[in-house]
């Protein structure tokens, strides 16, 4: 990533302050997809960003920053899982797909008490990214991570989830655990142990289903030397089980997803180096996808 730094000659100047930093960056998605529906069109998408990240520190230590981003083009969602929801006509996207937006991202003030940011409804709920709120905490004390959101100016969110949300992590010596919640009373809990440098095992808990359609997740996940697997069972609600292959090197990763309900997904991507990389992705559907992602 190339980026502008933009030093403030009058704050370097001036006693009393110190120098604040802009930097420019930004990304660029090109490609063809098709959504799998029968009779649809394969077309053509393409969008660009610049985001400019502001960032100064206080006399007293304090660490302060903002965002702003600009966008423009094709908004597609490009996860091999959610390639239908994208709604191609015979010659373009739906006016509802279309991208060109200048927002506000975040304003963050950090220190040794941790992180606040500030967005007012571009902060995602940690238990349902379906909700935004307004303002996030972050601290981590020794093996202990704390992250919490909030909705603060109530608006039209609904009643369960529209409010707060809580997450605790632990991580020490090869044990994890993670609890997230919200006001909806749901709960999502794993407790996971590394038994060597290669081979995880975990188990989730979901009271609501989200993470795979299921409650109960039991999951052992292998990774060495660019190759990686992982077979998980669950509760019968969806699925009792899905099993996931991938492998990288040389710039190259290929990955296959399939599960007992269906679902057959494949990714594949190239890094070209400088920034760029080629992509593309398909599913049981017949909806893929491929493209480039460029970043500066």
């Amino acid at each position: 990533m190339k980026n502008l730094l933009i030093a403030t000659t009058a704050l370097v100047a001036t006693a009393g302050f110190a120098a604040a930093d802009v930097t420019l960056s930004g990304a660029a998605n090109v490609g063809v997809f098709n959504n799998g529906f029968a009779g649809a069109d394969t077309i053509m998408y393409n969008n660009v960003s610049v985001t400019a990240a502001m960032s100064g520190e206080t006399d007293g230590g304090l660490t302060f920053g903002a965002s702003l981003s600009i966008r423009a083009g094709d908004n597609v969602d490009l996860d091999v899982g959610d390639l239908q929801t994208n709604e191609p006509t015979e010659t373009d996207l739906t006016d509802s797909d279309d991208l060109s937006a200048t927002s506000l991202g975040d304003i963050y003030v950090s220190g040794d008490f941790g992180k606040l940011t500030f967005n007012n409804n571009g902060i995602d709920n940690l238990m349902d990214d379906g909700f935004a709120h307004d303002v996030s905490y972050a601290g981590t004390f020794g093996a202990l991570a704390v992250s919490a959101t909030a909705n603060i100016d109530g608006g039209a969110q609904p009643a369960d989830g529209g409010d707060f949300s809580v997450k605790l992590a632990y991580s020490a010596d090869g044990l994890s655990a993670s609890v997230v919640t919200d006001d909806s009373s749901d709960y999502d809990a794993t407790v996971g142990y590394a038994l060597n440098d290669m081979i995880t095992a975990s188990v989730n808990y979901d009271t609501d289903g989200q993470a795979a359609g299921s409650e109960t997740t039991v999951k052992v996940a292998y990774s060495s030397d660019g190759v990686t697997a992982s077979l998980a069972m669950m509760d019968e609600d969806i699925n009792e089980w899905a099993v996931a292959l991938g492998y990288a090197a040389n710039g190259m990763a290929i990955n296959v997803a399939v599960d007992d309900g269906g679902s057959e997904d494949l990714t594949v991507s190239y890094d070209l180096g400088g920034g760029m990389t080629i992509n593309a992705a398909t599913n049981e559907t017949g909806a893929f996808f491929v493209g480039s992602k460029m970043t500066f």
